[in-house]
């Protein structure tokens, strides 16, 4: 059906002159409401009067006022006698009869300290001067029926159904003159008083429900008290705001921090004696016969001869008001923080900042897990699983998506009544269940308004959802780690985590049984970069902000799609970009403007260009001098945060401070400090929160204190700093920071010598490691593991991939029982481990985070920056990553094997004698745990090389590559190489590199083979290749290819039997 919601206001009918004039216009007020009734059988005509019918609360005007108002109803129904037709008024201050002889009784009322407007008396007594529009309401309700306010109620609620169409119209019909005078004054009106509030406990508002509220005044005329209940309660309820009075117009969709959202419409007058030209309506048309609900919004004014339509928006999807039910609204700063996508970036559509929301899109999730595979690609998909298990791990490196996943489900786990939190993982210093309740009801405090933490914390399990980012930076030891996911699991029935994966790459044992605690009772989800799927997702989302026309299911759309995403494959193509959301972002940002496309530039380069520079230029008003003075005090400021270790906010005296400084330093400034922090605030360099402040955006703060270090300090003490940052680098703020000075410096003559000083420093006792010792620890541990573990490789069929991709397999038994632990021996082990010996491996793995950090950082360089360096410096980075991943293999090879011996001796200490078959169940348990070491040994190695592949993962070095591999002729090296060269095609597999590793003259020796077939199996599983080529490698290395998806039917009735 469609609605049509004319909206008149302010008519001021005083006399028979102004009855001429407005009957002369009636015509042309009817001939454009007829203009947009364009399905009549099945369309409703709402006429919206929000005050001021009159002039001055007569009862012969509101006699004129209906001849107006019945000549433009009789016109319609000429016309359109199919048309049902509906009337809701409210006053205004000129409906009141100021010289009706209650007025000097009211009056006194009105100042009277005992006024109780809660007792309809006392309303009534007020409302006794509109004692006139209360008669007209009642005859026009008699004559064409009429819903109005009240005359004993501030707020009285009309509805109008329409239950054939699913349509529910409610107007809340408010009377914000009860308390009118002659003269108004703005900021003093009411719509409550002292002694009572917004009568809001008999509302109700359904989901269905279109609430439309009608007043006069606009909150602006309410006292400070009065504005406060007025932002509750419309908030709470309202889709659709209509007022008048200030004889303007207005129309804006306005969405609020806790996710409300209200059109607010204000009225032009339709009449004023001393003004007779400035006139108009509004007409806000609903539609609901295209699928959901859209709006269209329409203004005409006088132009002397007609009333011309001068406002026309086009159909938009109608946004209704997410209002929460119970009242309860998360605080300002949480929506803040949900909605952040932590860069600024803009649509080319270019109406306001971008919010989360607006882009993101639902990444690819894949789960393996009792060798079935499951993909999750919606929020349905994920929470339906959820039901079941309830406690989920999401892996995945930085940047992957984790964090903005983590606050969608937060959002979507609020929206259906629930009570998620975000736990710091970094502020847990303790697994004491009264402790942890202290520090959760804490969170819920700093979350939720409307609701006490002590409420919430009594609500069982079900309906609360704990969620902590990070997970990896837990400060815990192993067994507390244990114990507080113990803890979260038995109070809350939903846990999620992230966590990045390279933790586990780096030291899998250092977590033992934290580790073995999530793999028996989580349920591991890794996510996927945006690549395929999840790019287009993302894609359509940008599609559709671009052009809000645009329809998805459409050949136009798909058009569009295809061409966009040909050009982020041509962008993201060279690995300047990493396969990431903020980067697909900054992608189609940067693809969304209108200069020449250059393709080829950094990552880091873009931001700075794109971003940082616009910005300065337009806080600076493009002067030189004033931009130079904001580079330079933002500079000041984040080094001066870096060197006193401060990443998040400081008090505005910090800030103060560092600008005094900069003062008696550059004469000058003229400028107030305030005003500079100010305008640094409204740029979105910085955010405050109360009285302190700090970087909007993360990467701001690398950039300027990068560039600090890089162009502010003399050589010698440069030198100092950049040493100091490089020596902690495994610390989020000093990697950052060192990869916007590559930007700065020169990575010949700065970068990487202190990259080599640095990777010869660290892990030394293992520079001589090789990737041989590797193979023979585990090949005398874990026997000829192929055979053992006799795997079946089932590859799907190439074109199911995509289909696999968008569907769920049934979900298949859950893992074995837990392992039983022993306590004795793990309470004797960690008495040894606390030996000097322990603290040893403490410092051995701090160093082993270095190494991987550093690896990460000069894969940054070589991706990046590889076009402006020579081979010789292309190769030596390449030389410092493959000899740090063997220093790395080294170090856990060193901690595997004093873990083995260890065991051995703990072994041979408690059963020093025994019968045979005491000293053969001893034999075979060390076989078992060598055994078991060797499994993950293979796993290492595994993400090691897929780890150094990704590093590497740029067509610019191909060659570079291919050279090193010639002189290193390692399996690691060549197991790396053949994975890098899969990375960079595109439809074409390596055939004939990989038949040369399997059965060549290269050929892996047996351990490798398992490492290299596993990883090219993963590849397989997940991507489509070339046909032939599949089947090359499926034959040549004895996979099978199969009908997964007949597999899965068959997995379906097994499962039901």
């Amino acid at each position: 059906m469609e609605l049509l919601l004319v909206h008149l206001t302010d008519i001021h009918i005083r006399d028979d002159e102004d009855l001429d004039v407005l009957s002369a216009r009636t015509d042309s007020i009817g001939g454009a409401i007829c203009n947009h009734i364009t399905n009549p059988s099945e369309t409703e005509v709402i006429f919206c009067v929000t005050g001021d019918l009159v002039f001055s609360g007569k009862d012969d005007q509101y006699a004129a006022a209906g001849l107006i108002l019945d000549e433009i109803y009789s016109l319609i129904n000429k016309r359109y006698p199919k048309v049902g037709i509906h009337s809701v008024f409210v006053p205004g201050n000129h409906d009141c009869d100021f010289d009706a002889p209650e007025e000097e009784v009211r009056e006194q009322l009105l100042i009277s300290p005992a006024l109780d407007i809660s007792k309809p008396s006392a309303l009534k007594a007020c409302t006794a001067i509109q004692k006139n529009f209360y008669v007209f309401g009642e005859e026009w309700d008699k004559k064409h029926g009429a819903m109005f306010c009240d005359d004993d109620k501030i707020l009285t609620v009309n509805e109008l159904n329409f239950d054939s169409y699913g349509v529910h119209l409610k107007f809340h019909c408010i009377n914000t003159s009860w308390c009118s005078k002659k003269h108004e004054e703005k900021g003093k009106m009411k719509i409550t008083t002292g002694k009572m509030s917004m009568v809001t406990d008999f509302l109700e508002k359904k989901p269905d429900d279109i609430v439309i509220i009608m007043m006069h005044h606009d909150a602006e005329w309410l006292d400070w008290d009065d504005k406060e209940v007025w932002n509750k309660y419309h908030k709470q309820y309202s889709d659709i705001i209509l007022v008048g009075h200030d004889h303007s117009v207005e129309y804006t969709l306005k969405e609020n921090y806790d996710k409300t959202v209200n059109y607010f419409i204000k009225g032009n007058q339709l009449y004023d004696k001393y003004s007779p030209n400035q006139s108009g309506f509004n007409i806000l048309k609903l539609n609901t016969n295209a699928g959901g609900i859209h709006e269209c919004f329409f203004t005409y004014e006088w132009d002397g001869t007609i009333y011309k339509q001068i406002i026309d928006t086009g159909y938009r999807l109608f946004d209704r008001n997410k209002y929460v039910e119970s009242g309860i609204e998360l605080k300002e700063d949480v929506w803040t923080y949900l909605e952040d996508l932590d860069i600024d970036i803009f649509n080319k559509n270019g109406k306001r900042e971008l919010k989360l929301s607006d882009v993101f899109g639902f990444p690819t999730l894949k789960e393996e897990r009792n060798k079935v595979t499951k993909f999750f690609r919606s929020m349905d998909d994920l929470l339906t699983y959820m039901k079941e298990n309830p406690y989920i791990s999401i892996r995945g490196e930085k940047e992957y998506g984790k964090t903005a996943l983590l606050k969608q489900i937060f959002e979507t786990y609020f929206k259906q009544k629930k009570f998620p939190v975000f736990l710091d993982i970094t502020k847990i210093n303790s697994a004491d269940g009264e402790i942890l309740n202290k520090i959760i009801a804490k969170q819920y405090e700093e979350t939720y308004i409307n609701i006490s933490a002590d409420k919430i914390m009594q609500k069982a399990p079900e309906d609360r959802i704990c969620i902590i980012d990070n997970f990896e930076e837990i400060l815990l030891g192993d067994k507390s780690s244990k114990k507080f996911l113990k803890y979260l699991t038995d109070k809350f029935g939903g846990v999620i985590l992230s966590r990045n994966p390279k933790l586990d790459l780096i030291n899998p044992l250092s977590y033992v049984a934290t580790n073995d605690f999530i793999e028996e009772n989580f349920h591991i989800l890794f996510i996927h970069p945006a690549k395929g799927s999840y790019r287009e997702r993302i894609i359509n989302k940008w599609l559709l902000l671009e052009n809000e026309d645009l329809e998805e299911d459409t050949p136009v759309f798909d058009a569009k799609r295809r061409e966009k995403y040909a050009q982020v494959q041509t962008v993201m193509k060279g690995n300047f970009f990493n396969k990431t959301p903020i980067d697909l972002l900054l992608v189609l940002s940067y693809l969304g403007q209108d200069e020449e496309a250059q393709i080829d530039y950094s990552r880091y380069s873009f931001i700075y260009e794109k971003h940082i520079l616009e910005k300065l230029n337009a806080i600076g008003e493009k002067t030189t001098k004033t931009i130079e003075m904001y580079k330079t005090l933002l500079q000041n400021i984040a080094y001066k945060m870096f060197k006193d270790k401060i990443y998040g906010y400081v008090q505005d005296s910090y800030i103060y401070t560092i600008i005094l400084e900069y003062k008696e330093k550059h004469s000058g400034m003229k400028i107030a400090i305030s005003k500079l922090i100010e305008r640094m605030v409204d740029y979105r360099f910085l955010e405050n929160k109360g009285d302190t402040y700090r970087f909007k955006y993360s990467y701001m703060y690398f950039y300027f204190a990068g560039s600090y270090i890089a162009k502010k300090m003399n050589p010698e003490k440069r030198a100092e700093v950049i040493k100091e940052v490089f020596d902690n680098i495994d610390n989020d703020l000093n990697y950052n920071i060192a990869l916007f000075l590559a930007y700065n410096l020169s990575i010949e003559y700065d970068i990487l010598p202190i990259v080599s000083k640095m990777s010869d420093s660290l892990l030394t006792e293992f520079k001589d490691f090789k990737y041989e010792n590797v193979r023979a620890l585990i090949a005398e541990w874990g026997g000829n593991i192929e055979k053992k573990i006799e795997r079946i490789y089932t590859v799907p069929e190439n074109d199911q991939i995509p289909l696999l991709r968008s569907r769920k397999l049934q979900e298949q038994e859950k893992a074995e029982g837990k392992r039983e632990e022993s306590t004795d021996l793990n309470e004797e082990f960690e008495e040894n481990n606390s030996s000097g010996v322990h603290e040893e491996m403490k410092q051995t793995n701090q160093e082993v985070l270095k190494v991987g950090r550093l690896v990460d950082y000069v894969g940054n360089i070589l991706k990046n920056y590889s076009g402006g360096m020579e081979n010789p410096q292309r190769e030596f980075i390449i030389d410092v990553m493959f000899k740090s991943v063997t220093k790395v293999l080294g170090s856990f090879c060193n901690y595997s094997t004093y873990t083995v011996d260890k065991l051995i001796d703990m072994l041979e200490e408690k059963i020093k004698d025994g019968d045979e078959e005491t000293i053969q169940a001893k034999s075979d348990f060390i076989q078992a745990v060598k055994m078991l070491i060797s499994e993950i040994w293979l796993q290492f190695v595994s993400a090691n090389v897929t780890a150094l592949s990704f590093g590497l993962e740029s067509e610019d070095i191909k060659e570079n590559i291919n050279d090193y591999c010639l002189k290193n002729q390692t399996d690691l090296v060549k197991m790396t190489r053949v994975e890098y060269l899969i990375r960079i095609a595109s439809t074409h597999l390596p055939v004939s590199d990989i038949r040369d590793l399997h059965s060549g003259k290269n050929c892996l020796e047996e351990v490798s083979q398992n490492i290299f077939k596993n990883n090219i199996y993963r590849y397989l599983s997940n991507y489509q290749f070339d046909n032939k080529d599949r089947q090359a490698i499926c034959s040549l290395l004895g996979f099978n290819i199969k009908n997964i998806l007949l597999d899965e039917q068959k997995l379906i009735v097994a499962s039901d039997k």
